[in-house]
C-alpha cells in the first residue's frame, strides 16, 4: 500500500509547502497527499498553492474556513468590481478601500481582515477565473481512511457524519453542518467516535492551549497535540490537532496516516523529529 501523508494550514508559505510536498514525493512517488484546508492568506502564495493542490492527482484538498471566505469575497468581487486590463497595485488599492464599512462589501472585508488580501489580487491577476471558484467550491468537507476522520475543523463526531453521508449520497448538505466542518472551535474539548480519531486543523495550537486552559511550552516547541483519554485508538476516540501555526512560526508536521508517525519541518528544513504512538505521551497531552 502507497503511503498516506496529511498536513493542513500551510497559509500561503510556498518555500514550507513545497520542501513537505518534495519529502512526502520522496518517501513515496505515488502517495495520497490529504490536505486538511486553508492554503490560502496570511502568506503571499496562497492562490499558487491552492492551483497546485487542485491540479495534483494524488491530492484530496479538503475545504477550509479560508477557501469558503476566498470564493464568497471572489464571486463579490465579479459582481461589483469591472477590473479591465488590471494593474496589481489599483486592484490592491480598490480592494483596501472597500475595508470602509459598507455592507455591499461583506465578503471582501471578512477576506482581508482574515489575510485575504494577496489572495484575492492575484485572481484578480489570473483573469477572475470562475472555473477556478467552482472548483474550490465543491471541495469535500470530509474525508476518511481507516480509524481516521479529517477535516477542517473536528466539532462533533454526529456533525462529521451527517456531512460525510451527504458527501457520500450527494445530497444537500446542511448549511449549519457546512459550516461546523470548517469553522467549529465550541466543542473541541468534546470526544469523538469509539476506536476512532478526528485529525484537524483551523485552530493554532497556541490559541488552543490557551482557550483551554494549558500553559503554552516557553521554548515554543511546537508539536500536534492530542485529545485522548487512554492511546490511540481509544474506545472513546480521540482528536489530533495539526495546526502548528505555519504563518506565524514556520513550523508544521506532516502526518503518515499508515503508521501513525508525524515529521516535523521547520521553515524548509526537515525537522528530526519524529511522533509515534509508542512515544506519544512525549508530545502535549491533554485530557478529557
Amino acid at each position: 500500500m502507497h503511503d498516506i501523508f496529511f498536513f493542513t494550514d500551510i497559509h500561503g508559505m510556498y518555500d514550507l509547502y513545497r520542501a513537505i510536498m518534495n519529502w512526502c514525493q520522496e518517501q513515496d512517488p505515488e502517495a495520497m497527499i490529504i490536505y486538511g484546508g486553508d492554503a490560502c492568506d496570511r502568506g503571499h502564495d496562497g492562490y499558487k498553492i491552492m492551483k497546485e493542490l487542485l491540479d495534483n492527482p494524488y491530492v484530496v484538498y479538503l475545504m477550509g474556513n479560508h477557501e469558503d471566505m476566498f470564493c464568497k469575497a471572489a464571486r463579490e468581487i465579479k459582481e461589483k468590481f469591472g477590473f479591465q486590463n488590471p494593474e496589481r497595485n489599483k486592484v490592491k488599492k480598490v480592494l483596501k478601500h472597500t475595508m470602509v464599512f459598507d455592507w455591499h462589501y461583506a465578503a471582501i472585508q471578512d477576506s482581508i481582515a482574515n489575510g485575504g488580501l494577496s489572495t484575492l489580487v492575484d485572481w484578480v491577476m489570473d483573469g477572475m477565473p470562475m472555473d477556478l471558484i467552482e472548483r474550490v467550491e465543491r471541495l469535500p468537507r470530509t474525508f476518511s481512511f481507516g480509524k481516521c476522520d479529517f477535516c477542517h475543523a473536528a466539532g462533533l463526531y454526529e456533525t462529521f457524519k451527517k456531512g460525510a453521508d451527504a458527501e457520500y449520497d450527494g445530497t444537500k448538505m446542511d448549511e449549519y453542518i457546512a459550516d461546523s466542518l470548517i469553522w467549529s472551535r465550541s466543542s473541541l474539548n468534546v470526544g469523538w467516535a469509539p476506536e476512532r480519531i478526528a485529525v484537524f486543523g483551523h485552530t493554532p495550537i497556541p490559541y488552543l492551549c490557551e482557550d483551554i486552559g494549558v500553559k503554552w511550552p516557553e521554548d515554543e516547541d511546537v508539536t500536534p497535540i492530542l485529545y485522548k483519554r487512554n492511546t490511540i485508538p481509544t474506545e472513546t476516540g480521540g482528536k489530533l490537532a495539526m495546526d502548528t501555526g505555519a504563518p506565524f512560526l514556520g513550523i508544521t508536521y506532516v502526518l503518515n496516516v499508515l503508521t501513525m508517525k508525524a515529521q516535523g519541518f521547520k521553515d524548509t528544513d526537515i525537522e528530526n523529529k519524529e511522533i509515534n504512538k509508542h512515544d506519544i505521551e512525549k508530545i502535549n497531552v491533554i485530557q478529557f
